[in-house]
């Protein structure tokens, strides 16, 4: 049996953390925290499946604990969805799409999105992780195949070379 995947849902507003873990709850396990002292000591212990990234006051502060999570050595493969404002609104508040990406963030969607939305881009970005790792698996074996053959080869050109 699958174990059910564990979400960390960081956004300081009350309702967008209601939502979410409505959204959540049929399909995760769902830890919430509502300010980034907290959601980076919660993502350290419980080293969720995946990281919710909402808005964070004062304005840059989601990007630092983007950066924290992504240097952190429990923390560094985890995903991150980021869930900003519209573009439009960053004069007063977000981060700018194009930083998000130079974390471990997996997707990045805007406000405001509807739960069922929300639960299908994590899912999503569960999926894609899940695939990329199960490739990076498979590269593995493969190489260590062609390694032995690698060795093989040598051993045979040595006893060629012997004769």
């Amino acid at each position: 049996m699958e174990k059910t995947p564990r979400i960390l849902i960081i956004d300081c507003e009350a309702s967008f953390v209601e939502t979410s873990k409505k959204a959540f709850k049929s399909s995760f396990d769902v830890t919430c925290a509502s300010s980034a002292e907290e959601g980076l000591k919660k993502a350290k212990i419980e080293v969720p499946d995946a990281i919710v990234l909402g808005y964070l006051e004062p304005r840059g502060v989601s990007g630092q604990v983007a950066n924290k999570l992504a240097e952190d050595k429990a923390t560094a493969r985890v995903p991150i969805l980021v869930v900003d404002v519209r573009p439009e609104e960053y004069p007063r508040k977000g981060w700018r799409w194009s930083d998000g990406f130079s974390h471990n963030v997996k997707g990045y969607i805007w406000r405001p999105i509807d739960a069922a939305d929300l639960k299908k881009t994590v899912e999503g970005v569960l999926q894609r992780v899940k695939a990329s790792t199960m490739n990076l698996t498979e590269v593995a074996e493969q190489t260590e195949e062609m390694l032995k053959r690698i060795d093989q080869l040598k051993k045979l050109l040595m006893s060629e070379t012997e004769s």
